[in-house]
């Protein structure tokens, strides 16, 4: 901007009023206030500022250029912090009141509670991930003693598939003589049988010839008796009984002879008797031990055909083991590819998670995120509610109005027909009842919060704001605004604000329904127990 002559003004000023050619006297005081505010513009194209009192007209114009001086200062500052990778957002001086530092305190926070959470997960991350790498490289060491083991394992099989092979093929000829000892044992069970058949005919004839000499010997006594009576009555003939004498001395010799040869006769009779007695007594015995040699080969033979059958259903399922074993071969080799191969991106990751966290400490940020104002008064607002949610819970539980085993329920029963799903529980009734009258107050208190809810371990709302909780429309756009209570929130910050006990957590996140929110969330316990965790939604802006 270049100054403009005083006189062209003036003479501009007197042409605009229609006084051509008036005295510079008449218009004194008219001239002192032009003059004073077209020195002051004079000061302004020049770069400078006026002095005061400054010109009334000039007044309007040099409120804006105020503001636009001061936002134009907040922008620097801002520019130089960034520049610095510094986010701890705090002006000085008249800056502060500016109302464009809450929009850029919202951006700025925004970003640096996001780089937070950045830097704490690769904190986590770069502390992980040392031991990821030992565990991997464990693994992959694992991996081939796995593979080792299993082809070693796979050799043994093989050989016990052979060894069993062998041993069937030595059962069946084993099975083969048990049949052929059978048949053997009974074959001569038949023939005992016969001898024994035999020795009993031996001793039947035996004594039929007993019986015969007997009948002979009776005769042979009948005889002597005969002959003697002939031989006395031959004495008392005297000589004419003398030849009959003789006849009768003859008769009983043979009497007697046949007498002692019946007696011999006999004796050998009874020893044949004898000995085809205990002939037929063995063959007896005999045959009941050829008749258990045959029941116990038979029971033999059925042990080997048994231990033969076994053996083969074994030989079947270690060949099954044994092409099973070659799949587990195969996978544990290409397992430890991939161990190997994992362990390398494990290593890469470890150097990624170092050059991240060293990317990330090239920010500066608040030293205490509870430094902003509204995220102290979010703190202590649902640290208080949660505290009281857990007393009220405690009583509810001391007064029997709920069992301690439905209000821990982690069991979820899908209400059918709702878009996003929704769930009952063994507790949102009783929540539903009980919640509101301690969590509508801090949205009636607190303008700026967007909602303050209760959540379980699992992330499940049995009970939100009113606000949130409008009937259901079957449209889901309009249900994802309206109505979200009963809802399991499984994104990354719903999933975790009812499962940590840190004394609080701040996170900032994009929500389903597509703001960027802060979200401030303490644990809830009943009778000393974690039962959830109580979080609040809200904006710096």
């Amino acid at each position: 901007m270049h100054a403009i002559p005083q006189s062209t003004h003036l003479e501009d000023r007197r042409h605009e009023a229609g006084e051509p050619g008036l005295p510079a006297t008449a218009h004194a005081p008219a001239d002192d206030g032009l003059a004073q505010l077209l020195m002051q513009l004079d000061q302004l194209a020049t770069g400078g500022w006026p002095q005061a009192p400054v010109h009334p007209r000039l007044q309007p114009l040099l409120e804006r250029l105020g503001s636009a001086r001061q936002s134009e200062q907040l922008l620097a500052q801002l520019t130089a912090r960034l520049a610095a990778c510094d986010l701890d957002l705090k002006p000085d001086g008249e800056l502060r009141n500016l109302p464009q530092l809450m929009q850029l305190k919202t951006g700025v926070g925004n970003i640096a509670e996001a780089i937070r959470q950045a830097v704490t997960l690769s904190s986590a991350v770069t502390r992980e991930a040392p031991q990821i790498a030992t565990e991997n490289a464990e693994l992959s060491h694992q991996s081939e003693q796995q593979v080792q083991a299993v082809e070693a394992l796979n050799e043994k099989t093989a050989a016990l598939t052979a060894a069993l092979n062998k041993a069937g093929e030595e059962l069946q000829q084993l099975l083969s003589l048990a049949n052929e000892a059978e048949q053997r044992a009974a074959s001569g069970g038949e023939v005992a049988e016969t001898l024994r058949q035999a020795m009993g005919e031996v001793d039947a004839k035996a004594a039929q010839i007993n019986s015969v000499i007997e009948v002979i010997d009776s005769v042979a006594f009948q005889t002597n008796i005969l002959s003697i009576n002939a031989a006395i009555e031959a004495a008392h003939a005297g000589e004419a009984g003398r030849g009959f004498a003789l006849v009768a001395g003859e008769i009983r010799g043979l009497a007697n002879r046949t007498a002692s040869a019946a007696r011999d006769v006999r004796g050998l009779i009874e020893q044949t008797r004898s000995a085809a007695g205990a002939g037929a007594a063995s063959a007896q015995a005999t045959r009941g031990a050829l008749g258990d040699l045959g029941s116990l080969l038979q029971r033999t033979a059925s042990a080997i055909r048994s231990a033969g059958e076994t053996m083969q259903q074994q030989g079947r399922e270690v060949h099954s083991m044994e092409a099973t074993l070659s799949e587990v071969a195969q996978l544990s080799a290409h397992n430890l590819e991939r161990a190997g191969s994992i362990q390398q991106r494990t290593e890469q990751l470890k150097l990624n998670t170092e050059q991240l966290a060293d990317c990330i400490q090239l920010f500066r940020l608040p030293a205490d995120p509870l430094s902003e104002p509204r995220h102290a008064r979010a703190c202590e607002a649902a640290q208080l509610t949660a505290a009281r949610i857990g007393a009220a819970m405690d009583a509810a539980l001391a007064q029997g109005l709920i069992e301690a085993e439905a209000l821990f329920s982690r069991q979820y029963e899908p209400i059918a027909g709702t878009d996003p799903l929704k769930h009952h529980s063994a507790f949102d009734a009783f929540c539903d009842e009980l919640l509101p009258l301690l969590q509508e107050p801090l949205l009636e208190q607190h303008t700026w919060m967007a909602f303050a809810i209760s959540a379980n371990r699992d992330g499940y709302v049995p009970t939100h704001n009113l606000r949130f909780s409008q009937p259901l429309t079957g449209d889901r756009a309009r249900d994802l605004v309206g109505n979200r209570t009963k809802r399991i929130f499984s994104d990354r910050v719903g999933r975790t604000v009812g499962a940590h006990e840190e004394a609080y957590r701040l996170q900032v996140y994009r929500r389903d329904t597509g703001e960027i929110m802060f979200d401030m969330s303490v644990p809830i316990y009943v009778n000393g127990e974690h039962w959830g965790g109580f979080r609040i939604g809200y904006k710096l802006g």
